[in-house]
């Protein structure tokens, strides 16, 4: 099989949503993908339709193991009517990481971001015509191979899907959540800090039962002791703390979210005072009830930047203020600036899709 990429439209395009409809998240016709051989080298580089994805085998370590990493990336409408993706090097480095933790090979950068540019740029019309419409590329790095159980694998399937997100679901949404206890996300050692299946599943029982109670998400603790604050859902945290823009270190527990590390390289750019260190519910819990936390918000790339109403913790409610507060209002508007090509791009992170530059991580 050749490395060279190759192009095929499909011969049966499907129908668009029309604008301003809300019916949930919706695949575009075509897919990316490539598979991995001897030595873990990449071959058959594909821009197709969907439904030419291979299929994993019944003894895959994906199935078998869970030897699954993914990662979303997301491709913004501009201004200009331009297609960018927003810091694709370092969603691929992310997702390098998480392979190199389950004994997976790497994907080369390169390749993928010319292939990844090819995916959209076949499917940009699925993209609303607004400044600042989304699709969302998530991209899949699954294990196959011929036994019953995990290993190091040579034999793997990576694809790109994309999608458009329904715009009732837009990022910004107010979001309360609360604590549980006997559920845990992550522990020291584990793979809180990569995007493994593991971490994504787990998570789908303990969400169900907050959101019994009312919440969106669940305020992820610290193991057993449940002292400090690790996450809401699969989102970053951040707390204004004596004016102090505050979020939990990263320490193996934590996903190093790219939405994370961009409002903490915007904030200090700015001048604005960061600090990351291991954060206590406690302290949250007293700060917000005598005022010296005074903002929260959740970050993620589909969730953008999402201001935190409330949380709870063993059936009492720690209320915040009911809308954006200052400091979540700018970094949502700083980032929705930068993928709609309206904000000045000083890190270079909106990478459009007619750009054939190499991505270096």
């Amino acid at each position: 099989m050749s490395n060279e990429l190759t192009v095929t439209p499909t011969a049966a395009p499907r129908p668009k949503p029309e604008a301003g409809s809300s019916t949930g998240t919706i695949l575009t016709d075509h897919a990316f993908f490539m598979r991995s051989g001897k030595r873990r080298s990449w071959q058959g580089l594909t821009v197709a339709d969907r439904d030419a994805i291979p299929a994993l085998r019944p003894t895959a370590a994906a199935l078998q193991g869970g030897q699954v990493v993914v990662d979303g990336l997301r491709a913004y409408r501009m201004t200009d009517g331009t297609v960018s993706v927003f810091r694709p090097d370092s969603h691929i480095k992310r997702l390098n990481n998480g392979a190199r933790r389950l004994a997976l090979p790497q994907v080369d950068f390169d390749r993928v971001w010319s292939s990844v540019r090819a995916l959209v740029q076949l499917d940009q019309e699925w993209l609303p015509e607004e400044p600042g419409g989304a699709m969302d590329l998530r991209a899949v790095l699954a294990a196959n191979g011929t036994g019953l159980t995990a290993g190091p694998v040579d034999d793997c399937l990576f694809y790109v899907l994309a999608s458009v997100a329904d715009q009732d679901e837009a990022g910004g949404k107010a979001v309360r959540a609360m604590t549980l206890d006997g559920y845990v996300r992550a522990w020291p050692g584990g793979f809180g800090d990569i995007n493994a299946v593991g971490t994504l599943a787990m998570g789908v029982v303990p969400g169900e039962i907050a959101a019994n109670y009312g919440y969106d998400h669940v305020l992820w603790l610290d193991g057993p002791q449940g002292r400090l604050v690790q996450q809401i859902g699969n989102l970053n945290v951040f707390f204004v703390i004596d004016g102090a823009l505050t979020t939990p270190l990263l320490d193996r527990s934590v996903l190093p979210g790219i939405t994370r590390d961009s409002i903490v390289k915007l904030a200090r750019d700015s001048g604005t005072r960061v600090v990351e260190r291991p954060v206590e519910l406690a302290e949250v819990l007293k700060g917000i009830a005598d005022g010296t936390v005074t903002e929260c918000f959740a970050a993620g790339t589909e969730a953008g930047v999402a201001p935190v109403t409330s949380l709870g913790h063993q059936g009492e409610e720690y209320r915040l203020a009911d809308a954006a507060g200052p400091v979540t209002t700018r970094f949502r508007d700083l980032l929705q600036g930068l993928h709609r090509g309206e904000a000045v791009d000083r890190f270079g992170w909106m990478r459009r899709v007619t750009e054939i530059a190499p991505v270096h991580a």
